[in-house]
């Protein structure tokens, strides 16, 4: 059984302010809340917090009257005497984020009653908040059954969706619901009369700073991220793919003698660039780990696979290839594991991609000094550039275009970076989907080591083209723990492929997608044109193009919006019943 899309959430709701017709509506949800399994974990100073039936994330109060949910690990100064000794919650918040790192939200109402809400820079932990009335709320996963809650503007934003059907990494800032606002990760919020938005973090900041790019210094820290990430959970469920990534998380898994606590699995598909298990199975032996080789079914993915992916207030994009998901989330429920480790964000910190504008970096931190013969040639293999072609790059960088769409919040301040950090931040800005709800996410905490707050800050701080040694992806990575890493694995040049996977999964579950998506809502709304999608799904027309998996993309944002509509009729009818019936004197 598929467990609700809320059943790990928090609620948190502050009704310092609530009227009495505010107060009349808590009560009847907050019994409702009870009926259904969940519980109330803390109340602070008006502000209370409720957590899911299956919830396991800590709830506590720190110093007077602040609310801490989830994790803060301190680096040098407790969080109660940061709370203690700032004067401000400006000065508290840059504190809080500089002086720790987590999975965490950190919440109190300040001098000015107003609701402060800050969210950890990794992202791990989500949060959205509303008004309702004279009540300020804010959640994870609002639950269904405290719709009532809900602000009363709430309505399927189609605007954000079609845009999320061309640029699915902006997902993490743009839920397509109007009335729910993000904390942006790194973000501070001040809910009063009006809402304030503190930048705490960003990951802009950190480029051009002091930086150690020292092997040893790079592969202490991962250590440390990981050990202290899995620390809590005694049951780990990991994934080993075949590449660099997940063999390094792995490796510090076992070098943080957690092995024993850890089962790995493999995923292949029947196709040789789809088959990873030799190079899976050799970082296992060396890192002495136990894995398991499963095979990646070619199935039809239905409508009735995907309807679980649209419960949630954004759609459960990182659940889109459902047999993975739906497996995964089964292993963890078999084996009672509590953590799912992966690397996945190892591509954006570690930098994987061979990007020529890198050379643009070079040159503007080393000048022509650092442009040897050998680099030329070596930055020309790695890219399949020239030389001179990357020699004019270097010389003549063309000027970076204004986007014309929507942009991440953590972009807004990076125009200025050199291309090639750029490009890590906007790659880092994309992997915050990996936070994202999918069955998964129900199963078992998701922890991605290399997308922590200190990994990502020392990456960011070390230029391109030293990240890139050799130049190579991710090569000062390789560097780091070559030993730990098999040959096979520490000098691939190449990674496993699984379009063509995709392919056929898309080519079977056409039967069901085609009439889904064609008698659906988008084209309804005129998100698309019905005849050109219906091109578009052609099976011939799909076996070529580059973006093969689209199709199982739009269905699930396709599952979402009938579930929603669904979900807001449901809301209204219950609304309006719930009125007193008044004499229409027609």
């Amino acid at each position: 059984m598929t467990p609700a899309v809320d059943a790990r959430a928090y609620l948190l709701i502050d009704s310092s302010h609530a009227t009495p017709a505010d107060r009349d509506r808590l009560d009847q949800v907050r019994r409702d809340l009870l009926a259904a399994g969940w519980r109330s974990a803390l109340v602070v100073d008006h502000i209370e917090v409720f957590l899911g039936p299956n919830a396991i994330v800590a709830v506590r109060q720190v110093h007077r009257r602040h609310i801490q949910i989830g994790t803060w690990r301190p680096s040098d100064r407790s969080l109660s005497s940061i709370i203690g000794t700032s004067r401000t919650a400006g000065s508290l918040g840059s504190e809080v984020v500089r002086s720790g790192w987590g999975r965490y939200i950190l919440a109190w109402r300040d001098d000015e009653s107003r609701l402060v809400l800050i969210r950890d820079p990794s992202g791990a932990i989500d949060c959205v908040w509303w008004r309702s009335g004279g009540l300020k709320l804010a959640s994870d996963q609002p639950p269904e059954v405290a719709d009532a809650l809900l602000p009363p503007e709430i309505a399927i934003d189609w605007e954000v969706l079609a845009t999320l059907s061309n640029d699915p990494g902006l997902l993490s800032d743009r839920p397509p619901l109007r009335g729910l606002n993000v904390v942006t990760p790194g973000d501070m919020v001040l809910l009063g009369d009006t809402m304030e938005r503190h930048a705490l973090w960003r990951p802009s900041r950190f480029v051009g700073t002091a930086f150690d790019d020292s092997p040893d210094a790079l592969r202490t820290l991962v250590d440390q991220a990981v050990a202290v990430s899995l620390a809590p959970h005694e049951r780990i469920q990991g994934e080993i793919s075949g590449g660099l990534d997940s063999a390094i998380v792995s490796g510090s898994v076992a070098a943080a003698g957690l092995g024993a606590r850890a089962r790995f699995v493999n995923y292949f598909a029947d196709w040789n660039e789809g088959d990873e298990r030799a190079y899976a199975l050799a970082a296992a032996e060396k890192s002495g780990l136990r894995l398991e080789a499963a095979r990646k079914p070619v199935a039809a993915i239905t409508e009735a696979l995907l309807r679980p992916l649209g419960e949630g207030i954004r759609p459960a994009l990182h659940g889109v290839d459902v047999a993975y998901d739906r497996d995964v989330a089964r292993r963890l429920r078999k084996g009672r594991a509590t953590a799912l480790v992966t690397g996945q964000g190892g591509d954006a910190v570690f930098y994987q991609a061979p990007e020529p504008r890198i050379v643009v970096d070079r040159r503007r931190r080393e000048g022509l000094a650092g442009f040897r013969p050998r680099y030329w040639g070596d930055m020309a293999r790695w890219t399949r550039h020239s030389a001179w072609t990357l020699a004019r790059l270097a010389l003549w960088p063309p000027p970076r275009k204004p986007s014309a769409a929507p942009l991440h919040p953590w972009l807004g301040d990076a125009a200025d970076l050199p291309p090639g950090k750029y490009g890590q931040v906007h790659r880092l800005a994309n992997c915050q989907l990996f936070w994202s709800d999918c069955l998964r996410a129900r199963a078992a905490d998701l922890i991605h080591p290399l997308l922590s707050q200190p990994v990502m800050e020392h990456c960011l701080a070390i230029p391109a083209d030293r990240l890139t040694l050799g130049p190579r992806d991710r090569g000062l990575a390789r560097k780091a723990f070559a030993g730990r890493l098999p040959p096979s694995i520490a000098q691939r040049r190449d990674k496993g492929d699984l379009g063509r996977f995709y392919g056929h999964v898309v080519q079977r579950s056409l039967p069901d997608l085609r009439p889904l998506l064609m008698d659906g809502l988008m084209v309804e709304h005129r998100l698309f044109d019905r005849v050109e999608l219906g091109r578009d799904l052609e099976p011939e027309r799909l076996l070529w193009s580059p973006g093969a998996n689209r199709p199982l993309l739009l269905g699930v944002l396709e599952v979402w919006a009938r579930r929603w509509t669904q979900r807001l009729e449901a809301r209204w009818r219950t609304e309006i019943s719930s009125q007193p019936i008044q004499d229409a004197r027609v």
